[in-house]
């Protein structure tokens, strides 16, 4: 097999994996480092470059039920490889010029030692579940291995039995090996290969049909294979030129009885699946450097707008080097935002490259001023309007999605119209020339500043049309259900998290109480929600800036960590602020902060390692009950982890949260103040906090302290625009020191609770937007979807004109309709939704203010039986669509009421594992 070749080793794996004992359908080889995760989560197991695969990767790939699997070059060792040096001269017995190195003698016992411990034994140290042996035919290029081939199958078994030894649950995949004694077939536990019906000549490089005598060839040494391990996935890989045609040769080589992967010989475009994949990913492309990604607008606008399509952003700056694995096979489209006139020539070939590729490409902002670049906007000129000019819109949002009011003039370029626009907005200039500054094509789509928004006072701005349907058209993207992390079982999510920020401040009530007692006084005991409650280390610790009141404020923390609402939390040990300063001093100079770095405690340099382990450490030894570790870690200060800050949360088990500045106004901005639900940074994921604290609405703490009162007008707002966030509340422990503040804090909570809410931790809802970033989406023949990822979804937003088949669907409970969006109920692991052009027949779950643990309906003599389970925060509410006529079989204080063609029920407890209904 060539260099780039992998193989899969077959583990069997606890979470997500095929049935015990199961082929697996889908196996991947993958040896590039650019395709988003989500997309790779397609797989059941995946061969990935050691050197080109993050831990990260291999962790949430295994997180995910996707076996990470390492390839290992067993014959053949590259020139250019890490460990070369360390080959002994004697080891060599041949040269492979056509691939840059050497061939090993795998009779050596210290060659197989090294292989053993120099590549095997690190690989499966960092998770991999198995390995890939590749090149074991290489030992034909030397003369001893055509002289002896039995002494070097010898030794490839015994090098097998080594590892077998040493890996027991361990599984053993190889290339071919059809030259192995039949005793090493029950070593290993699969088999793969290359070229079956198409394949790649890299001497001549050029793709070739292989005739069908290499396949009755091929055949013949497999039948041994197959007759000895029946149970065995055989793997075919060919490659193709053309990845259109991919689809269909897989789908020959699955009927040809292989597990099969078509891809090109680098091996970096992925292979097609059974079911298929949905394209969800977006490449989002800016100038802005790459450290500053999260400031730039197209993470800021573009983001939140892509997230609410279904879609997944992957933020990339044209400030480095451009993409070089393909891009047709993972991403749904790429999105071009730069905020200066930086386009080069070069980047708009390659745009347009991926354009003929068959990827749209949607661009915003500034019109380019480079001519490679008009090809790309499907335009043939562009200039400066004359002015005064004629504005005609074309697409109904324009002028009426929130802003109203048309730029008078243009000084920069703008795209001349062009009979391949489908106008969304056209301008007409004093010459008569006419242009198209909002448009679509057959490539993609094009906005054209400054006729993306309508300026405002201060810094805000009004989308002078609707950019979700814009990027739809732009991207030609088909119906199909997005996850969504704002709604659960049909009402929207309720969440409330602490930063500890003060817990030590007194405030001013009579006797002069520590916040945290005014805070579990008048709000923790009056308001039973799910709170997650996080403290400073440096705050409380008896080592911190305040040991005189350490002993009270550790006590007070036990308390409310043992509260049985409240989910434990560190918010850091000295409270970074500029956390990109902390990870590597790449910061503000200190005389610019206004608190420095962090906060000022005596002898401490500050590190990540403490910050983030340490403090979590000290809440789990002193404050924490045994039974109730901390769960989340939440940023502190800009709120802007880096990429080693975000590992180290997420290998202490940890989910994180904050940042992001969500906090759109009735005089503000409206959708440009909603920022995206997350942030990537590589593999890792910073999730957002769903709405700002009261620090944006008090002017950072400096009044009017009743400012978070109109956080009311937030969650108004985000509800009438789509229901665009969860009910996030968010505030710090100074908020229990001022009346003023506790009283607005107080009338957050009353209005919060008088909607129609399902409270839930915010590690659940962590989860619900990782489920988006971390997962793929799997849609097979007869139109049903699926999910592989971290976490199953738990809600999907759906068409209007659609609906779920709960006669064909699994996991599906109902749907619910608000805000504009019809909600449908997922549950369980392996969820399947079939949507359908009718309503359900027969009764399903409308609404719940718990999450669904349980649901089934039947059919019974008539009527329908309905068990359901459902886990909530307070006694529970839930309502049964399409049926006005119910009775509760098991079920002693339950109420049952007729409303708008529904039955609403209510019960006295927070839980209950299996409610019997009997419906008609």
């Amino acid at each position: 097999m060539k260099r780039f070749l992998t193989g899969v080793l077959f583990i069997i794996l606890l979470l997500g994996q095929a049935a015990l004992g199961a082929t697996p359908r889908n196996i991947g080889f993958y040896y590039g480092h650019e395709a988003p995760i989500g997309r790779l989560m397609a797989y059941d197991w995946l061969v990935l470059q050691q050197d080109q695969a993050s831990d990260a990767r291999v962790s949430l790939l295994e997180a995910s039920g996707t076996l990470p699997l390492s390839y290992i070059s067993m014959g053949e060792m590259a020139l250019s490889h890490r460990y070369y040096d360390e080959i002994q001269p004697h080891w060599v017995i041949a040269s492979n010029p056509d691939w840059g190195s050497v061939v090993l003698d795998l009779r050596l016992p210290a060659v197989r030692a090294f292989l053993l411990e120099r590549l095997i034994a690190p690989a499966m140290e960092r998770g991999f579940r198995g390995i890939f042996l590749d090149t074991l035919d290489s030992y034909q290029l030397s003369e001893a291995g055509r002289e002896n081939p039995e002494a070097f199958a010898r030794s490839q078994h015994q090098l097998l039995e080594s590892i077998r030894a040493r890996y027991p649950r361990g599984k053993i995949l190889i290339n071919r090996g059809f030259h192995l004694p039949r005793e090493s077939e029950e070593l290993v536990d699969g088999l793969a290969f290359e070229s079956y019906r198409m394949g790649y000549d890299a001497g001549r490089d050029r793709y070739r049909t292989l005739p069908d005598q290499d396949r009755r060839w091929l055949d013949g040494q497999l039948a041994r294979w197959r007759e000895s391990r029946p149970d065995m996935p055989i793997i075919a890989i060919d490659y193709v030129a053309d990845p259109s045609s991919a689809p269909a040769l897989a789908e020959q080589l699955r009927r040809d009885g292989f597990v099969p992967y078509v891809s090109d010989p680098a091996l970096q475009r992925l292979g097609p699946t059974v079911p298929a994949v949905v394209k969800r990913h977006v490449l989002v492309l800016t100038d802005v450097p790459q450290q500053t990604l999260d400031l730039s607008l197209a993470h800021r606008q573009g983001g939140m707008v892509l997230e609410r399509l279904g879609l997944v952003p992957e933020y990339h700056s044209t400030a480095g080097a451009l993409p070089r694995e393909p891009t047709a096979d993972r991403y749904a489209g790429i999105l071009v935002w730069p905020e200066r006139d930086t386009l080069e020539g070069s980047q708009c070939r390659w745009l347009r490259e991926q354009q003929q590729a068959g990827v749209p490409v949607a661009f915003m902002g500034r019109m380019p001023r480079v001519p490679a670049c008009l090809a790309l906007l499907a335009t043939s000129a562009a200039s400066v309007p004359a002015p005064p000019l004629a504005a005609d819109p074309k697409h109904p949002s324009v002028t009426r999605f929130e802003g109203g009011r048309l730029p008078s003039v243009a000084t920069a370029p703008l795209a001349e119209a062009d009979g391949q626009h489908r106008p969304w907005l056209t301008l007409s200039g004093s010459d008569g020339t006419d242009y198209s500054p909002v448009y679509s094509h057959g490539g993609g789509g094009v906005a054209l500043a400054p006729y993306l928004f309508e300026p405002g006072p201060g810094d805000t701005s009004h989308w002078l049309f609707d950019p979700f349907a814009f990027l739809r058209q732009a991207f030609v993207l088909d119906d199909f259900p997005m996850i969504d992390s704002t709604t659960e079982s049909g009402r929207r999510i309720l969440t409330a998290h602490i930063d500890g920020d003060a817990i030590v401040s007194r405030g001013e009530f009579p006797g002069s109480p520590l916040s945290a007692r005014v805070f579990i006084e008048r709000i923790l005991n009056r308001y039973p929600l799910p709170r997650t409650i996080s403290v400073i280390e440096g705050e409380t610790s008896p080592q911190g800036l305040f040991p005189e009141v350490s002993e009270e404020a550790e006590a007070l923390a036990r308390t409310l960590f043992r509260h049985p609402g409240v989910e434990v939390a560190s918010h850091t040990y000295s409270h970074p602020f500029y956390w990109r300063a902390l990870a590597s001093g790449d910061g503000p100079d200190l005389e610019s902060t206004l608190y420095g770095y962090f906060l000022p405690i005596p002898g401490y340099q500050g590190s990540l390692e403490r910050e983030i382990q340490g403090s979590v450490d000290y809440i789990n030894e002193r404050l924490a009950p045994a039974d109730k570790p901390v769960a989340v870690f939440l940023w502190s200060g800009d709120a802007r982890p880096g990429k080693e800050a975000l590992r180290r949360v997420r290998e202490a088990g940890l989910v994180n949260v904050n940042g992001g500045v969500t906090a759109p106004l009735p005089y503000g901005s409206g959708l440009t103040d909603v920022w995206p639900d997350a942030r990537p940074v590589g593999d890792e994921l910073q999730v957002y906090a769903p709405v700002m604290n009261e620090n944006v609405y008090t002017g950072n703490w400096t009044g009017p302290f009743y400012g978070y009162r109109n956080a009311i007008d937030t969650f108004r707002l985000l509800e009438a625009m789509g229901r665009l966030k969860p009910l996030g509340i968010y505030y710090h422990f100074y908020s229990a020191t001022k009346p003023e503040s506790l009283a607005a804090l107080e009338q957050v909570y009353q209005y919060a609770l008088a909607q129609p809410v399902t409270p839930l931790h915010l590690s659940d809802y962590a989860r619900r937007v990782q489920s988006q970033y971390r997962s793929a989406l799997l849609r097979d023949e007869s139109g049903a979807f699926t999910w592989r990822g971290e976490f199953s979804p738990r809600t999907v937003r759906i068409p209007r004109d659609r609906y779920p088949d709960l006669e064909n669907s699994t996991g599906v409970a109902g749907f619910h309709d608000a805000a504009g969006n019809r909600y449908v109920h997922l549950l369980g692991d392996q969820p399947r939704l079939v949507m359908q052009a009718q309503p359900p027949q027969g009764p399903w779950l409308d609404q719940a203010n718990a999450v669904v643990s349980h649901w089934q309906r039947q059919p019974q003599a008539g009527q329908w039986r309905i068990t359901v389970g459902l886990e909530g925060h307070q006694p529970l509410q839930l309502s049964i669509a399409g049926t006005r006529r119910c009775k509760a079989i098991n079920a002693p204080g339950a109420t049952l009421s007729v409303v708008n063609d529904r039955v609403d029920v209510t019960l006295p407890q927070q839980r209950v594992s299996q409610l019997t209904l009997e419906c008609r």
